[in-house]
């Protein structure tokens, strides 16, 4: 038996899947869920686990000939989100993320995948942003003179620490 051909995904479907990650890895309420490992230790695991619940719910909808609805999209969301991740949303933000995940499938149903293309060009440059910052820290090091460390922190180390302070501030930005 090839296992190959029964993996095969639908390019529509795959375009979907992507979406899905990208949508949920900009939705703030999660993000927080999983930086803080409030789903315990398997957090990660139960993320990935929502993309699948989600992708689920659409095939179901589908097959069961009936037209995915926000409203019980949001129910799922604020299941998991509540079960998995031990989170209660009061900010409503599953409405928005019910309605854009339902948009995504339409446009993704018809074979636009502008908003995928689009949620993978902003996570690329979000991880540009990131590697670029880190190499900048690094290629400042390396152009210090051999001395120089050790001068600067004998000589005044508050300027030092200011300095450092600055740097970390326009990061957060």
């Amino acid at each position: 038996m090839d296992t190959t051909a029964q993996r095969k995904i639908h390019p529509n479907k795959e375009a979907f899947i992507e979406g899905v990650d990208h949508i949920l890895a900009k939705w703030t309420a999660l993000g927080l869920a999983v930086e803080h490992g409030w789903g315990g230790r398997e957090t990660q695991e139960k993320r990935e686990d929502m993309v699948d619940d989600i992708v689920q719910y659409f095939d179901d909808t589908v097959n069961a000939k009936k037209k995915p609805e926000p409203l019980d999209l949001q129910d799922l969301l604020l299941e998991v989100m509540e079960l998995d991740f031990h989170v209660d949303l009061k900010d409503e933000s599953e409405k928005e993320v019910a309605a854009v995940l339902c948009k995504l499938f339409a446009e993704c149903k018809s074979g636009n995948f502008a908003t995928v293309d689009k949620l993978a060009a902003e996570r690329d440059a979000r991880e540009a942003l990131g590697q670029g910052n880190a190499a900048v820290k690094m290629s400042q090091a390396a152009a210090r003179p051999a001395g120089f460390e050790a001068d600067d922190s004998d000589s005044d180390s508050d300027s030092g620490s200011d300095s450092e302070d600055s740097d970390a501030d326009m990061e957060e930005d």
